[in-house]
């Protein structure tokens, strides 16, 4: 039987789920905006995704950077080797992270390691989604001449 306190403690549930339901809406929406590439200013593609049979190429307010990966056809839960590139004379990635682009999947973090001057190479893997192909987005961070700045990179990944 619902007494009055059973149904006081129902809707002060209620509102809890209802509050953090608004606000992870409002939150996701917020952070997509804010992932808007403020940086890059076109892609030699002229493309939203790079389909990686060449490098893609990426000039942003820092320099021009080139991403390229071993195997062209990106599959979920196989190893995916990057290789980013630049003219800049110094420069460098401080982190990298992947997020998913068209869901939200996680945040899987990248570790660059510098190979040769004016290049960083990263091994990675992603998840397998439940749809047939998924649109991912590899975040990079670098430092160019002590300016912080974001690389952004679309790639579509099959299952």
């Amino acid at each position: 039987m619902l007494t009055k306190s059973k149904i006081i403690q129902l809707l002060f549930m209620l509102i809890v789920l209802v509050s953090l339901f608004i606000w992870r809406t409002i939150n996701i929406k917020t952070e997509q905006q804010m992932n808007i590439d403020l940086t890059s200013t076109e892609r030699s593609s002229g493309q939203l995704e790079c389909d990686y049979l060449v490098p893609c190429e990426l000039l942003s307010s820092q320099g021009r950077f080139w991403l390229s990966v071993d195997n062209p056809t990106i599959k979920a839960e196989q190893w995916i080797n990057f290789r980013l590139e630049s003219d800049e004379q110094e420069w460098r990635v401080i982190d990298a992270k992947i997020v998913g682009k068209e869901m939200f999947m996680g945040r899987i973090p990248v570790t660059f390691v510098k190979t040769d001057k004016g290049f960083f190479s990263a091994k990675t893997l992603v998840g397998a989604c439940t749809t047939p192909a998924m649109i991912w987005q590899l975040k990079i961070n670098i430092l160019v001449n002590g300016i912080k700045d974001q690389l952004l990179f679309d790639f579509m990944v099959k299952k």
